[in-house]
């Protein structure tokens, strides 16, 4: 049988440079990972295919076999990722089984060579044994019927008894270890096991929690504090709320037979304004600030023009981070949570029931919910009732650009005189992200030519494009400036 993928495998056929590489990265994880308990399980599994597979073209229905059928289980103990994630969820048979299935389909297929054997002899044979043959490749992907197939047998009451299991739910599919993603019967689905669990079994590297290409959502990181982003003072008093909110959570205000009040634990706010105002940037400052993981929401992986697949997404979203004191942010939410319309044909009608749906899911989220928006109106009116804190994000006021220009100004960089920096600051109205993009242009531009002052002549090139993007093409021509002659 095929061993586990070691350390020493890995470094096979690098250069020194990339085997140093390597090996920092994995210094980064645990090290010396037994698989001791995972090649046991992969042993148990040929076995029960072995015997299954010989069982299911016997005639004999009882004395060849032992009463017990399905070989002992081994007992996880090594310390392994592997033991460590069975004990951790009290995996029942049916569930080591699915694992052992996913874990064999996605790194030793050979244990599954029995099955490809067997279908290329007997068409029937995939009848009884689920699972998915593909000629071309000569490979076999187990289905959740393989799984019952392996356990029960020719046994109906064994399969009533695990089909019953599935159907009230595998914790491997409600943790996303394992995903089902079929749209047919689901016992056909096959099993798919999450990559970064087969990568933590074999390296130790532990999975975050938006790990798998299902999850529509990335962990944002930011080393950013307060004292690195410039806000009015209005916006500054109006986020308050938010840390408060953080705070009684982590000391347990929603929890406690005890607690003298009603309300539900999430706490949903809203950051509207222009684009470019920092909307995005504020929520990770916040996160990083309060200690809390943020979890950017991608869209694109959400929303569906096939019905029901929307919701879908969204409930994979909310489960993995229910419960889990982290930050879910939605930019662009307009998409999503954006006002119902008179329903004029079937696609408005479900449109509708979507936002509906998103209005009683998001209340059940027990975390934090930022969402942002250009505009606060293009939120519809059922929704912007039930959110605890909404912000304008404004555009900056002329003292907040200057300090804005001053932020972004490199070191041993200057400009060409204190009126420039007037200028620029009471003619451009834009917003930090514009003043960001053009400082970093004359940076690198002043970087080429070796010089260190910023002249109006170098920022022209930079202004006309912020103001093409900021205001549109028609605003795109330079406001005059007079050096000071004295």
């Amino acid at each position: 049988m095929e061993s586990p993928l070691s350390l020493a495998e890995k470094y096979q056929q690098k250069s020194p440079l990339e085997i140093k590489e390597a090996e920092q990265k994995d210094s980064m994880f645990q090290s010396d990972i037994s698989h001791t308990a995972l090649n046991e399980e992969m042993k148990w599994l040929q076995q029960l295919i072995d015997m299954r597979c010989r069982e299911l073209f016997s005639e004999e229905e009882t004395e060849e076999f032992p009463e017990h059928k399905v070989p002992e289980l081994p007992t996880p103990d090594d310390g392994s990722p592997y033991s460590i994630t069975v004990q951790t969820y009290h995996l029942t048979e049916i569930d080591r089984v699915i694992l052992a299935l996913g874990i064999a389909s996605s790194h030793y297929p050979s244990i599954l060579k029995t099955f490809v054997q067997i279908e290329e002899s007997s068409n029937a044979f995939a009848i009884e044994a689920g699972g998915e043959y593909n000629k071309v490749s000569r490979s076999f992907k187990p289905t959740f019927q393989t799984a019952l197939f392996l356990l029960a047998g020719k046994d109906l009451s064994l399969w009533s008894q695990y089909s019953a299991q599935l159907i009230t739910g595998s914790v491997l599919l409600q943790n996303d270890i394992v995903y089902n993603r079929s749209s047919a019967e689901f016992i056909h689905g096959k099993i798919e096991l999450d990559t970064a669990y087969l990568n933590y079994f074999l390296s130790g590297q532990k999975p975050q929690l938006d790990h798998g290409s299902y999850f529509p959502g990335k962990l944002y990181q930011s080393d950013l504090t307060m004292d690195d982003i410039i806000l009015e003072n209005t916006v500054r008093e109006q986020i308050k709320p938010i840390g408060h909110y953080i705070k009684a959570l982590e000391n347990g205000f929603f929890k406690g037979k005890g607690k003298e009040h009603s309300f539900k634990p999430g706490f949903i706010a809203l950051f509207y304004g222009a684009p470019g105002t920092g909307k995005t940037m504020l929520a990770g400052i916040l996160a990083n600030t309060y200690g809390i993981d943020m979890y950017h929401v991608d869209l694109s992986q959400v929303v569906s023009k096939y019905i029901g697949e929307t919701e879908k997404n969204l409930e994979v979203l909310f489960n993995r981070l229910q419960g889990k004191n982290c930050m879910l942010f939605f930019d662009e939410a307009d998409a999503l949570f954006g006002k119902r319309s008179d329903v004029k044909d079937a696609h408005d009608r479900y449109a509708n029931q979507e936002v509906s749906y998103l209005l009683q899911r998001i209340e059940k989220f027990d975390g934090l919910t930022i969402l942002a928006s250009n505009f606060e109106n293009n939120m519809d009116d059922a929704f912007k009732r039930r959110i605890d804190v909404s912000i304008n994000v404004i555009r900056p006021s002329e003292t907040t650009r200057e300090a804005l220009w001053k932020h972004y100004l490199p070191k041993n960089v200057t400009f060409e005189s204190e009126d420039l920096l007037k200028h620029i600051t009471k003619e451009y109205s834009y917003t930090g992200a514009n003043i960001r993009n053009i400082m970093k242009n004359a940076a690198i531009a002043l970087h080429d030519l070796n010089e260190t002052v910023i002249t109006h002549s170098l920022l022209s090139p930079y202004l006309m494009i912020e103001n093409e993007k900021a205001f549109g093409k028609n605003q795109s021509r330079l406001s005059p400036f007079v050096r000071n002659s004295g």
